[in-house]
């Protein structure tokens, strides 16, 4: 893409690097060097809570002009910092608003949370069709205490580990910002949202989300999610401490939430059902005699049905009952650490298996699913044929994602807390005045 551009002025690829050459080295996050150098930033959708408005307040400061969508009322909730510009007609005519809207404003960079929302979806293609920058943003690869910010795509559509090469220290400090009460902080901003967005609903009456909004039944997940947390907090404590205390050879399965769409896109499954149903089947008939199998539910699904009844079933009808175990609670870095071998489709538990040197075998798409970090044979081969990754190839890796991918912040903070961005960590970029706005 060409720009008409006055005295003084840099063109957008000085912003925001190009996709080639490939393996370009850099010295910090790309994405994050994008944010800093953009003199105007479009945000569409953000994460429940203050989190958009603190970066935009990041961005101010800096002498950004920042300018942001709002969907619905939950997001008209969050967005307190800036003016917002309002969407309220159909889907079917997001398209060329977005395009008409690009056109005119041409920002530096769009911002979203989010890859897979529809009306991301279509913005990510007109976008790309535009060579225009966007920012994509999610929950941190490594949680909590940092948030996923990349150029273009993340997780599965992410390119940045074969376009960039981080040409930093490896074992730079890249410290995580841990808010106390995480949790409670995200429960409580995502309870405002869906009420605010319920409230306003005659507002945005052509809006349409990507889960539920029905706060009464957000209400109810979330409270039987918290009773469950303290019915099997010490029984599952009590279980894990006899799997590590006393050695036994099991192997460890973290599941994923229903309907992610980590599972419906970047995995040939059709729901976590289906892969419990495979890995169960595999290990009753391949994995090693005396060996075990732990399962542990994701914590967001506590609220819900979760898989505990299927895999009785399953491990009953297998004649594997007593080698089959479930926990709705459990430290997970400890359980894959100390497993014979960690099974996933695509989650972050990957990456804590790497840190932590355990076999790993991946059944879907991640950016770490490579030779040197991941079994690549059968998973009916894993149980017995499974090593450890190779310790310098899964640092190199681990820095490359931290150092590429990650920046430190609390997603779920609340407003006034600051980012932890400080101004001596990059200089102020000069104000870029473009001929053609």
């Amino acid at each position: 893409m060409t720009s008409t551009l006055v005295a003084g002025s840099k063109p957008r690829d000085a912003l925001c690097p190009a996709a080639e050459p490939w393996h370009q080295p850099v010295h910090e996050n790309p994405a994050f060097s994008c944010l800093k150098g953009a003199a105007r930033v479009l945000m569409l959708q953000g994460p429940v809570g203050p989190f958009f408005d603190r970066l935009a307040g990041w961005l101010q400061a800096r002498g950004c002009k920042v300018e942001r969508i709002v969907f619905q009322g939950g997001d008209e909730h969050d967005c307190q910092s800036v003016r917002p510009m309002r969407f309220r007609a159909a889907p079917a005519e997001w398209p060329a608003y977005i395009s008409e809207l690009l056109q005119s404003q041409r920002p530096d960079c769009i911002l979203l949370f989010g890859q897979g929302r529809s009306y991301h979806k279509v913005a990510l293609e007109r976008a790309r069709a535009m060579d225009l920058p966007v920012v994509v943003t999610e929950e941190g690869y490594f949680r909590p205490g940092y948030v996923t910010m990349e150029l273009g795509g993340v997780n599965g559509y992410s390119t940045t580990l074969e376009r960039f090469e981080w040409a930093g220290a490896e074992d730079r400090a890249l410290h995580p910002s841990i808010s106390p009460m995480h949790f409670q902080k995200m429960a409580w901003h995502a309870s405002q949202h869906y009420v605010a967005l319920d409230k306003r609903r005659r507002q945005y009456p052509h809006y349409e989300h990507h889960r539920s909004t029905h706060a009464p039944s957000y209400a109810l997940y979330w409270t039987r999610s918290w009773l469950r947390k303290g019915l099997h907090r010490g029984t599952d404590g009590k279980l894990q401490h006899w799997l590590v205390a006393t050695g036994q050879p099991y192997y460890f399965v973290p599941l994923q939430l229903e309907g992610d769409s980590q599972v419906t896109q970047h995995s040939s499954y059709a729901s976590v059902s289906q892969f419990v149903t495979q890995v169960l089947h595999s290990f009753a008939r391949h994995a090693p005699a005396g060996s075990l199998l732990v399962f542990r539910q994701h914590p967001h699904a506590r609220g819900g049905p979760g898989h505990q009844g299927l895999i009785r079933s399953l491990a009953r009808s297998l004649g594997a009952s007593g080698r089959i175990f479930h926990l709705v609670e459990g430290d997970t870095p400890v359980l894959a650490q100390h497993s014979l071998g960690t099974v996933l489709i695509n989650s972050t538990v990957g990456l804590q298996a790497l840190e932590r040197g355990s076999p790993l075998i991946v059944l879907g798409d991640a950016p770490y699913k490579r030779p040197a970090l991941t079994f690549t044979g059968p998973l009916d081969a894993f149980w017995s044929e499974r090593a450890p990754p190779d310790p310098e190839a899964a640092g190199r890796f681990l820095a490359q994602v931290k150092n590429l991918t990650q920046a430190p912040a609390s997603v779920y903070a609340l407003r006034n807390e600051p980012l932890p961005w400080v101004s001596s960590l990059v200089p102020a970029p000069p104000k870029l005045q473009m001929a053609d706005r």
